[in-house]
């Protein structure tokens, strides 16, 4: 059975991603893939030891991929970041399914919905993903596979028991899974319990609203004979009293369940896959409870909840893929004060966004060169009920922003289309090149469509600015080029890709020229230029390489280095929130029964920042993680580390600005990250 964790240490996924990456290359594909997946737990693999039980968020796994980081608002809201895009321009997908945030401020980002210990692999397109791997994918692609049930014909129990400890911020991680089979019929079924509280920083600082409470348990049911495979699945989901300091609320709670049906029946000739999925999630989140907040007229209490359906069905003959997938989500926002009955805001109200497509990719390869093309045709369809507050009795400005939402026509039906191109060519027995071209194309998300009164949801973008929608969003058109080399020999591989993309009617916010939404926005928010999502044209571009060296038997070094610009083209300004030039370097060495590995962590200053949002610099810094592995036998490892070993006082570019009042860190000031973290894990598998 695979061995698989809570989290992937980053010294584990640095090499893994290296190798795995590599090995994909020597396939002869036209696409690479990274795959983050921990392996069968052996002696003889220890090498490649699996990671720690240390991140209770998957998202921080994507740290470990060249390109690849995550925008933190908070210890399990972690939003997914690919050479400058995030958000819903990341196509994001668990077992094929679509995860859709519950809440308009993505504290339930995707990634959040996934039990760690249910992680199979993390697998990241590098470059240009192909269409075949998302609906929107513009900005990339991110596939999550989960452990399934394994039907066996002979009678089987197996299992996995991981647990672990963190010092900083007394986290405790508890999670198993356990799989009986036979008959060709199986039953898997996990619980997973995380908590912890607010960590300090290395100058010992409290970090208020970085405290978690996450608990998940599911089934997966299936069954397989002959040429069929037939599956059922359920997942619950339950988060309480969780921090988003770069957020203007916390999380109160957090409740979905999820409800998966897949099948497959292969032929001798052709393949047919099809899954279809329901999912109700509900939040409830509030700027008092969990950060201070004596102002009684401030207080807000948000309810919001959201009902996806999603489907995908695939047809696979020898090189040819035809495909049918989408999904429909209705969003509803309710934000209330609970010391003022009378108050409240219809924020969001039976908000419908509806996409369905169509696609077809080719697989072909000539001589020493291999292609994917593919072409995808999309409807995107999104509408909105009536909106209402208390405040337009009060104020000119609000209501004629109520009545002008109200009085417009909210029914919005757009027709994109995505086109991709990727190609491999072999060059030599140890060098390849690749690259792809696409044209590819998104909608614009609810939040900046129906958005009506100046507020704060924005799908997470945290950067303390109001905003407002736009019904008449244009949908983004994006450019894309990609080159790639790669060169691997007995001890030594390098991979480098050089990237470029002009995105024309971009979704950015740029001030808003409605003196109501002015108005507004200062009497609200204290906000005196309140900005509206609008259609501008900008471009991204860089460079990122993966690279592993084998010293010896015993010893490799391994690593990543991502450089990501992003530019408007309507002003001088760069875009919002993008990583800075960074590197991970890492060296493990293994012998008999023990591994320990070594990693350097160093970003430059960002000084690349967009002015229109307010964003701040921030300065470089290093960091080294240490971890040792100890196996007991082929089923049972512990293991130890520490985390900022040398205690570096230290923010990340990307975890944002502190809201929440009442807490060590001024409200403004960067979230700085974790001091030293020492930590204690176990894993047994049987």
């Amino acid at each position: 059975m695979k061995f698989k964790t809570l989290s992937i240490a980053i010294s584990l996924a640095l090499s893994i991603t290296s190798e795995m990456a590599f090995a994909n290359e020597q396939q002869l594909s036209a696409i690479e893939v990274i795959t983050i997946k921990a392996p069968k737990l052996t002696h003889s693999e220890t090498a490649l030891a699996e990671g720690n039980l240390v991140m209770p968020d998957v998202a921080d796994w994507l740290k470990t991929v060249p390109g690849a980081d995550i925008n933190k608002n908070g210890p399990i809201t972690g939003i997914a970041q690919y050479r400058g895009m995030y958000g819903d321009r990341i196509a994001k997908s668990i077992s094929g399914h679509q995860i859709i945030s519950a809440g308009p401020n993505a504290m339930d980002a995707p990634l959040t919905y996934i039990n760690p210990i249910m992680v199979d692999s993390v697998a990241v397109y590098r470059g240009i993903a192909p269409i075949s791997s998302g609906i929107d994918t513009l900005g990339g692609s991110v596939e999550v596979n989960l452990k399934r049930a394994l039907p066996n014909k002979e009678f089987e129990i197996t299992g996995d028991l991981a647990t672990s400890y963190n010092d900083i911020n007394n986290a405790s991680n508890l999670a198993g899974d356990i799989n009986f089979s036979g008959n060709n019929l199986a039953l898997l079924a996990y619980v997973s319990n995380q908590k912890g509280d607010d960590y300090e920083s290395a100058n010992e600082a409290e970090v208020k609203s970085t405290q978690y409470d996450k608990k998940q348990h599911g089934t997966d049911l299936r069954y397989a004979i002959n040429r069929f495979t037939l599956g059922v699945t359920w997942h619950h989901s339950e988060t309480k009293n969780s921090g988003t300091p770069a957020l203007p609320m916390d999380i109160d709670y957090i409740k979905s369940d999820r409800y998966n049906h897949d099948g497959e029946y292969d032929s001798e000739n052709w393949q047919l896959n099809w899954q279809f999925g329901y999912q109700d999630a509900t939040h409830g989140m509030d700027n008092f409870s969990q950060r201070e907040n004596n102002i009684l007229a401030k207080h807000r209490y948000n309810t919001a909840d959201a009902k996806t359906l999603d489907y995908k069905i695939e047809y696979i003959q020898d090189e040819l893929t035809l495909g049918f997938e989408g999904f429909d989500s209705e969003h509803n926002s309710n934000i209330t004060n609970p010391d003022n009955m009378m108050f409240n805001v219809l924020n969001f109200n039976k908000v419908i966004d509806e996409r369905n497509s169509i696609y077809a990719q080719w697989q072909p390869s000539i001589g020493e060169t291999s292609y994917t093309f593919g072409v995808r045709l999309k409807n995107n369809k999104a509408d909105a009920k009536n909106v209402a507050t208390s405040m337009a009795m009060m104020s000119m400005h609000v209501k004629a922003l109520q009545d002008a939402f109200n009085s417009s026509d909210k029914s919005v039906s757009d027709t994109t289309y995505d086109i991709a191109l990727n190609s491999q060519k072999v060059l030599s027995d140890n060098t390849s090149l690749n690259y792809a071209i696409a044209i590819k194309q998104r909608a614009a998300s609810y939040q900046e469509r129906y958005l009506w009164l100046p507020m704060q949801a924005t799908g997470g973008l945290a950067d303390g600015k109001t905003y407002v929608g736009n019904i008449n969003l244009e949908p983004e058109t994006a450019y894309q080029l990609d080159v790639g080399y790669n060169y691997e020999a007995h001890h030594f591989a390098i991979a480098p890709h050089l990237f470029y993309q002009k995105v024309n009617d971009y979704i950015q916010g740029t001030p808003s020229k409605s003196m109501h939404v002015k108005m507004v926005a200062n009497m609200m928010m204290g906000d005196e230029m309140p900005l509206e999502f609008t259609n501008i044209n900008a471009k991204l571009f860089g460079a990122d390489l993966n690279w592993h060296y084998k010293i010896n038997d015993k010893m490799k070094l391994s690593g990543i280095a991502s450089y990501v610009r992003g530019k408007r083209d309507d002003i001088n300004d760069d875009l919002y929130r993008i990583m800075p030039l960074n590197t991970r370097i890492n060296i493990n060495y293994h012998h008999a029964n023990w591994q320990t590995n070594l990693a350097l962590h160093a970003y430059n200053k960002q000084t690349h920042t967009s002015e229109l949002n307010n964003e701040k610099t921030s300065a470089g810094y290093a960091v080294i993680d240490w971890q040792l592995d100890y196996f007991l036998t082929t089923g049972l490892v512990v293991r130890g580390g520490v985390n900022n070993l040398l205690n570096k006082e230290y923010s990340d570019h990307l975890a944002g600005i502190n809201r929440a009042n009442g807490s060590e860190i001024e409200k403004g000031q960067r979230i700085p990250a974790m001091g030293r973290n020492v930590y204690l894990a176990m894993d047994y598998q049987f």
